[in-house]
């Protein structure tokens, strides 16, 4: 049996997937998933594989969160205010 994590890896390892994505293929809360992200991006680190991260983005005004270091989406884009925003996507390679 696999522990949660090891099924978020497995989710990773096949395809590109946001947070939400993850908490409905794994019926967790879309906040624990973003608590496990970064548990999963240290174990990662340990076996020579990384986390490849696609920021958020707005849809308004196209700025992108490319310093951003947390997993969660953010609240609104700091250019134009919009809140219209593309979530973060993970994937292993």
């Amino acid at each position: 049996m696999k522990t949660l994590r090891q099924g978020i890896i497995d989710l990773l390892g096949d395809t590109e997937m946001s947070a939400r994505d993850i908490s409905r293929a794994m019926r967790i809360k879309e906040k624990e998933v973003c608590d496990h992200i970064g548990h999963i991006q240290r174990s990662l680190a340990a076996q020579k594989k990384k986390l490849h991260i696609r920021p958020s983005r707005c849809r308004k005004c196209g700025y992108v969160f490319t310093d951003r270091t947390r997993f969660t989406r953010p609240g609104r884009c700091p250019r134009c205010r919009g809140t219209y925003l593309q979530e973060p996507a993970f994937r292993i390679r």
